[in-house]
């Protein structure tokens, strides 16, 4: 019997797109799923985000009020709806501002090992954009200063990120380790 799943979490409006593949425990909730893109994507947990999952919004019940629609609460849903409800693929939004959306595959559904420790890291390919960056073009804007010591915003953003930025190192090691925080929260109290 399924209790885990693994999960595709691509971000979208970015060219390469940053993408994370991490495995989950069915037992999860939908706030548990939160804390672990954050970690897989290397951000502070800084800004309101929800779900977007058959119709419905899922976020935290004191976010309620920031659009029109009601916002269900996803500290209670848990990750087995997806395999309840066959849901192939849903949206995440992190940031209204800079509207992160993210479009998470289920790739698929397995029995864990036992004595897994879920979530666990896979995979993953192009570093995330740091906080506040002001969105996709901000982001782009951020590259192209970024990669051109000649611009006339290099230093600055040099000092405002803490050092160079390369894209093509999505700091694994750092996201296990925030990983194996994540799954070490989960093991029950002996």
């Amino acid at each position: 019997m399924s209790d885990a799943a693994k999960l595709r979490m691509t971000l979208l409006d970015l060219d390469p797109a940053p993408w994370r593949e991490v495995d989950v425990p069915l037992s999860m909730t939908f706030k548990g799923l939160h804390d672990t893109i954050q970690a897989a994507f290397l951000w502070f947990d800084s800004h309101l985000w929800e779900f977007e999952i058959a119709g419905r919004r899922y976020g935290l019940p004191y976010d309620e009020g920031f659009g029109d629609e009601k916002i269900y609460n996803a500290s209670t849903l848990r990750l087995t709806k997806l395999l309840d409800a066959d849901i192939a693929e849903f949206l995440y939004v992190y940031d209204t501002g800079d509207n992160w959306q993210h479009q998470i595959e289920v790739i698929g559904f397995f029995e864990a090992p036992k004595g897994s420790r879920l979530p666990r890291f896979r995979q993953g390919q192009w570093r995330t954009p740091p906080e506040d960056v002001g969105g996709a073009t901000g982001f782009e804007m951020f590259l192209e200063a970024m990669d051109d010591p000649d611009h006339e915003e290099h230093d600055n953003l040099i000092d405002w990120f803490g050092g160079p930025f390369d894209r093509k190192n999505i700091q694994s090691d750092t996201l296990k380790i925030h990983m194996r925080r994540l799954a070490n929260m989960r093991r029950p109290k002996k």
